[in-house]
């Protein structure tokens, strides 16, 4: 999967997350038509705008998060090409400030929402929650 990250407004008093570009891939285990497990791995990259003295202006972070999920859908019958779902899960999140050695993991948790077209084909928006309490800042 391919697709962009937002970020959170405000991660400081002068700093948040520019839009990035987000890949992974996942794999779902479909116990009947409408429950199954998934599991989750997505590379995220993301730049900060702003700076604080423990970050200069410009820095770029990886966040790799890894998740196990339950997601639930309506599958209709075999009319019904789209099929909308929720999902939900935890894992952990590992982040990395590509300019030095310094990474974190974080316990993490997820929700989110989409449809899925019959073919394989599927379009989802996703919250990945986690503490980022490094360089200073505290921002759940």
């Amino acid at each position: 999967m391919f697709g962009g990250a937002s970020g959170t407004a405000n991660l400081g008093s002068s700093l948040d997350w520019r839009t990035g570009w987000s890949a992974g891939a996942d794999v779902t285990r479909w116990f009947s038509r409408m429950l199954g497990v998934r599991g989750d791995a997505t590379l995220v990259r993301n730049d900060l705008n702003g700076s604080l003295a423990t970050i200069p202006a410009g820095s770029k972070f990886n966040k790799f998060s890894y998740l196990g999920e339950v997601v639930l859908r309506r599958a209709g019958g075999s009319d019904m090409r789209l099929e909308p779902f929720v999902l939900g899960g935890l894992g952990a999140v590992s982040v990395n400030r590509t300019s030095s050695d310094s990474t974190f993991i974080r316990f993490a948790g997820d929700l989110g929402l989409g449809v899925g077209y019959r073919l394989g084909l599927r379009a989802e928006g996703r919250d990945l929650m986690y503490k980022f309490d490094r360089y200073g800042l505290n921002k759940a």
